[in-house]
């Protein structure tokens, strides 16, 4: 059976007015909101720690929401994967990863094995384009539903979201948890509840 695949959008970045920054990390404020998920997820998670898996985009914005907002779950002994399918979706400098090795030296506890030696070029499935987010939302979706895990969370963009799963966009920090059905042609995310916050 297919995980329990939870969708979160990082927190406020820094390149909110500012596309030119390179990799921009979160802003003080994203810091302090994404704490937040920890009081949202820990009252009511029902997956115990060896079922679960945080999967984040290589982004430091994405890096940084998983450090604020899921240390909760990391102190438990949930592994956190950083895979390059989750990265966001255009070319500016703001969606443009830094040096992996770099990244590996500032977040050593979290696992880099399976991260994409492509990685940070835009290019093949990475490629700023419609026909690559819908190969590789294809790819990230086939990769979920063969996971062994009971629920699998996912610290990614709103840019990439929106190639997966229809409706509005999503808001800093929003959540929304989906079951993974296959249908005759392709994997489709079933929504099952959403959490939006407002004014964020």
């Amino acid at each position: 059976m297919p995980p329990t695949v939870i969708l979160v959008r990082h927190g406020e970045a820094l390149h909110t007015h500012n596309w030119s920054l390179h990799d921009p990390g979160l802003t003080a404020r994203g810091m302090d909101l994404s704490a937040r998920l920890q009081c949202e997820f820990e009252g009511h998670f029902r997956f115990t720690p060896e079922d679960c898996l945080i999967v984040v985009s290589p982004l430091k914005r994405t890096l940084q929401t998983v450090k604020y907002g899921f240390q909760w779950l990391r102190d438990l002994g949930v592994r956190v994967e950083v895979r390059a399918e989750w990265q966001e979706t255009t070319d500016n400098p703001c969606d443009i990863g830094s040096d992996p090795d770099k990244l590996k030296s500032e977040w050593p506890d979290l696992d880099f094995s399976t991260l994409d030696p492509i990685y940070p070029q835009k290019i093949g499935l990475y490629e700023n384009s419609e026909d690559a987010f819908k190969k590789r939302g294809e790819v990230a979706k086939q990769w979920l539903y063969d996971r062994p895990e009971k629920c699998v969370i996912v610290v990614t963009h709103s840019g990439f979201i929106r190639r997966l799963v229809k409706g509005p966009k999503y808001g800093n920090l929003e959540h929304r948890t989906y079951s993974l059905v296959k249908t005759q042609d392709s994997l489709e995310f079933e929504e099952i509840s959403k959490v939006i916050y407002h004014n964020l």
